[in-house]
């Protein structure tokens, strides 16, 4: 295991600030972008999914349509 050296001044910081300096767990600007990114991305797929089902019934109403005239 790796040996971290540590500051006076990080000796000196609350357990939770001390691992957010040294990277052992997010902070909470990172979660917060994080959830963002994550929102963003689950809105892109709904959107395609909804594009996609609305073309398809679009082409089922075309077929339909195309039977009926003939």
């Amino acid at each position: 295991m790796e040996k971290i050296i540590l500051t006076t001044r990080q000796k000196m910081l609350p357990p939770d600030r001390l691992a957010y300096e040294l990277g052992q767990i997010p902070t909470p600007e990172k979660i917060e972008n994080t959830k963002i990114a994550t929102y963003v991305l689950i809105g892109v797929v709904a959107t395609i999914t909804v594009g996609l089902f609305s073309y398809a019934v679009y082409q089922m109403h075309q077929e339909n349509t195309r039977k009926k005239q003939n």
